[in-house]
């Protein structure tokens, strides 16, 4: 079986690149607009992401970020609609684009697992829709505020097979 981290202390995911995974509908929602609405979301300790604050009518996804050097922290709300960047700021000061964060549990305060390294340099994390912590099942998103290339949600499995594909083949 191999290692759960590699050296670098990022999980390690073996991925099939030739085979597409596809979520399953217990997994999300899809709304009128046929946007996909996360319902589920988990730390890599289990306990639940999912905020009583509604974010386009949905509960939202609620972690702390903070910066690299913890002197700044952000108690915060992001949207459980695929795809979009709307965000709530229960507490804090809000972040630059550029910055880069740390993503916490707001429960254990753990930081989020490592996906793998943005094309920006920052890390994209990573959090997961069932209890399981099955990264196909999961949701990433990069960690320097306001990149263009990956700081929406996205499904980690379409991360990945876009990462495998511009860096492996």
């Amino acid at each position: 079986m191999g290692e759960m981290f590699d050296a670098d202390g990022r999980l390690h995911i073996p991925v099939d690149i030739k085979s597409k995974v596809k979520l399953p509908k217990s997994k999300i929602d899809v709304d009128t607009n046929k946007r996909y609405v996360i319902k589920e979301a988990y730390c890599p300790n289990g306990h639940s992401l999912i905020s009583d604050t509604r974010i386009n009518g949905y509960g939202g996804i609620h972690l702390i970020f903070t910066d690299l050097k913890d002197t700044k922290e952000v108690d915060i709300i992001i949207s459980p609609v695929v795809g979009e960047r709307k965000v709530m700021v229960q507490k804090g000061d809000v972040f630059e684009d550029g910055e880069v964060i740390k993503a916490l549990c707001p429960v254990c305060r753990t930081e989020l697992e490592i996906l793998f390294d943005c094309e920006c340099g920052a890390h994209v994390y990573v959090f997961y829709l069932d209890r399981q912590l099955d990264h196909n099942y999961g949701q990433s998103f990069c960690s320097r505020i306001g990149c263009s290339k990956s700081s929406r949600l996205r499904y980690s499995e379409d991360a990945l097979h876009e990462f495998f594909k511009n860096h492996l083949l």
